[in-house]
């Protein structure tokens, strides 16, 4: 779908945000238009549901400052249609307050920008929403590629369907060749409600029949999917040798297999639907690797060389791997009392290639086990926007809070993740990371008391609690199939006080007559649109709003360059620093306007003083 703008006046930049039901489809990609090649800040973000938008054409003075009036094409949004059985037609909306570009950022109105003002729908933007459609996609039986594990002979592929509608029941036909047994086939997960299977097996291969309501006739008889990925058999085999890596075909042949003779199909609506009716079929492959002898992984911390690969603890380059906290972006955490601070937990896992050790630098995945003061509450969310958990879409992100001081344990968090939880099962994983990278943000309130001014208060990776469960959690990452310890570095909070500030002074650097620059412009848009480590995280929304209308938006952007450069409006009181008709420097203060937004940068211990 195209998304494009037209407009009677040259338009500095744009906001836009919209949604659509993503039962019927869902986002893939929003792709600006050669149009805004030249603009020099394009911010998008595509959810399951919903896409944003952000641009400012001209934030240096270079190259051009506004796309010209008339109709222009925006960007083209791209979705993939889900997996229904009926054929379907969407609306795409626009919202108004309900989308950020990031997690975290300020839900955003459509607008543009003409002159240095916000134009919105209160102030005649016209939204005219659209719609896509879609229609049914085939329907697939697929071998999920297998192989034996560790120290085992033994293993499973497992049959996966994807169908658009209800499956009533199914037949299997799996040939294998040489190099390994068949054992038996199993009914998989997503058929374990079936009334009645059956298998036949021979030295070929293997033939597995499921019917799912057998019995008296109920109201809601059991039947499988729709649904993508769903498994509905395990064929399980022995490697016939276990020194050799040897992969074997495994092919869903029609009418080789069974007396009589099967093929592959499954059950809708009362209908045999096989190859001949469009029922897609993939082959796979089982591999049969040598077995593996299981070592003991190196615990970072004890003095003992558990390994037994003569280096110990930090000597070891198992113990590379390093679990840290930190604020966003690094550097001292601080926060104000009675405020909410963002911490950021980060894992730094440098590449290991050394001869002779083991290679842990691709985490499949890892547990955090935390404590922290009673002094602060935990969130119950962790944010993984803009971390490589995220890029790599983890499938399973999983975190505990607790928050009680009389269970005995005191306050705990803890942090789970395996990265490919799912099928297909690729074998992702966390690459090597050479800096320390973010894996997710939470979110501290610290308790309202002015005696915690000054103070610091501790936040500790801490081995054997259990949060909210009954099972104890220690520190560890999941690399080439075993736990592994990492060096573990904790952090601290520093607390702060009161609200104080320069209007305008977006990245706070309070310096007087001056606290207002191009930087202060950069770091709005920063806020606004950039995503990851390039967020900007503005301690201090108050200092940000430049205009003073309440929110943080592009305008503010507009308003402090019009007023560096070009004589525009002087952003209003507290500050900014300096007064053009006075020729003076003006104070930092309290926001005098009632507002949502705050400052907790300007709670200083000190800054009542300084002021």
């Amino acid at each position: 779908m195209s998304l494009s703008l037209g407009s009677d006046s040259d338009v500095q930049g744009l906001v836009s945000a919209f949604d659509w039901d993503d039962a019927n489809g869902s986002g893939v990609d929003l792709v600006p238009s050669a149009a805004l090649a030249d603009a020099d800040v394009v911010q998008t973000r595509i959810e399951s549901g919903y896409g944003v938008i952000g641009v400012v054409v001209d934030t240096d003075g270079a190259g051009p400052v506004a796309i010209p009036a008339g109709d222009t094409v925006v960007a083209t949004l791209k979705i993939q249609c889900g997996d229904g059985p009926d054929a379907s037609t969407t609306a795409v909306n626009f919202q108004d307050g309900s989308y950020a570009t990031v997690d975290g950022g300020p839900a955003l109105d459509n607008i543009i920008v003409v002159d240095g003002q916000s134009v919105g729908a209160d102030d005649g933007l016209g939204l005219n929403s659209g719609s896509f459609s879609c229609t049914p996609p085939p329907q697939r039986m697929s071998i999920q590629n297998g192989g034996n594990v560790g120290d085992s002979v033994e293993g499973s592929a497992r049959v996966l369907l994807s169908a658009h509608s209800a499956v009533e029941g199914f037949v299997t036909a799996v040939c294998h060749g040489a190099g390994i047994t068949l054992d038996s086939i199993s009914v998989g997960a997503d058929a374990a409600a079936a009334d009645f299977s059956t298998e036949e097996i021979s030295e070929a291969g293997g033939a597995l029949g499921v019917v799912m309501d057998l019995e008296d006739p109920v109201a809601n008889p059991p039947v499988i999917g729709p649904g993508d990925g769903l498994h509905i058999a395990s064929y399980n085999y022995t490697c016939d040798n276990s020194d050799d890596t040897v992969v074997v075909p495994l092919t869903l042949c029609d009418g080789v297999l069974g007396d009589p003779a099967k093929d592959n199909l499954i059950v809708q609506g009362g209908l045999s639907i096989g190859a001949a009716d469009g029922l897609i079929l993939e082959d796979g492959t089982f591999t049969c690797s040598p077995v593996v002898i299981v070592i003991p992984p190196e615990n970072c911390n004890n003095g003992i060389d558990d390994d037994e690969d003569g280096l110990v603890d930090a000597d070891d380059p198992n113990c590379a791997t390093t679990f840290l906290c930190q604020a966003r972006g690094g550097g001292e955490i601080v926060g104000g009392y009675g405020a909410s601070i963002e911490i950021c937990f980060a894992i730094f896992n440098p590449e290991d290639n050394a001869v002779g050790h083991g290679q842990p630098d691709h985490l499949q995945g890892f547990s955090m086990a935390v404590t922290f003061d009673s002094v602060l509450t935990a969130q119950e969310n962790l944010d993984t926007s803009g971390t490589i958990l995220e890029a790599l879409g983890a499938e399973f992100v999983n975190m505990q809070v607790d928050n009680d001081d009389d269970d005995g344990d005191g306050r705990e968090l803890i942090i789970g993740v395996l990265i490919d939880a799912l099928p297909p099962f690729d074998g992702n994983a966390i690459p090597p990371l050479s800096t320390p990278q973010a894996m997710g943000y939470v979110t501290f309130d610290i308790v309202d008391d002015s005696a915690l001014c000054g103070t610091t208060v501790d936040i500790n990776f801490t081995d054997g609690i259990n949060g909210v469960g009954r099972v104890p959690i220690k520190n560890l990452v999941s690399a080439e199939n075993q736990s592994r310890s990492p060096s573990l570095r904790s952090c601290s909070i520093s607390i702060f006080g009161d609200e104080f500030f320069f209007r305008g002074d977006c990245n706070f650097s309070l310096m007087g007559t001056m606290a207002v620059d191009i930087a202060d412009a950069a770091s709005v848009i920063a806020y606004l649109f950039l995503p990851g480590a390039w967020q900007f995280q503005p301690g201090c929304l108050d200092a940000c709003d430049a205009n003073d209308d309440g929110r943080v938006d592009l305008a503010d952007s507009v308003t402090i360059l019009q007023y560096l450069f070009q004589d525009g409006m002087q952003p209003p009181a507290p500050g900014p620093g300096w007064d053009k008709d006075t020729q003076t420097g003006t104070p930092a203060g309290r926001d005098p306007t009632d507002d949502q937004l705050d400052c907790v940068l300007g709670a200083s211990c000190d800054l009542v003083d300084w002021q």
